[in-house]
């Protein structure tokens, strides 16, 4: 495990992330100013659970989301992105809008210790099918949203039109 420190939280708890399996990793790529931003959020989260998901709206605009509203016209396609066991959907053909929101999702990790699970640009969703966040709306919320395609690293070659869940 390789971890970095990124900050305390409000009522001084450390935040680590494992720069070789966490989610947010892939999210760094992808937006380099997030990881700023990200520092500049952990020391106003009150952090007394075991797992913390939160949005925070950070006042000016941090990057895109690449989350955007599907209908049935739309060319929907599945895969698996890096370090995940569930497929995401995909838009082909739309564009990442700007945004204010990050989201953050720590889970407890010690004596006064969190881990970063993931952290990214755009607002708290539910989990895709399968995940454990809001999952008696992930299915309803991910048949009408979706990422947008060629804005996200997938696995080659695990491309589908059919939808998995």
């Amino acid at each position: 495990m390789k971890k970095r420190f990124l900050g305390k939280t409000k009522n001084g708890c450390a935040v680590y992330v494992d720069l070789e399996t966490s989610h947010a990793v892939t999210h760094f790529a992808d937006h380099p100013k997030l990881l700023g931003f990200l520092k500049r959020a952990i020391p106003t989260i009150d952090a007394t659970t075991d797992k913390v998901r939160l949005e925070k709206d950070m006042g000016e605009e941090v990057g895109t989301t690449d989350v955007v509203e599907t209908n049935e016209q739309d060319e929907i396609v599945y895969a698996l992105r890096p370090l995940r066991t569930r497929y995401s959907r995909f838009v082909k053909h739309k564009t990442p809008t700007p945004t204010s929101w990050i989201t953050i999702d720590l889970y407890k990790a010690g004596e006064n210790e969190y881990a970063l699970y993931t952290a990214f640009v755009g607002r708290l969703t539910p989990s895709f099918p399968g995940g454990d966040y809001l999952p008696d709306q992930s299915i309803s919320f991910w048949s009408n949203h979706a990422l947008v395609w060629g804005f996200q690293e997938i696995v080659p070659g695990t491309e589908t039109p059919q939808c998995p869940w």
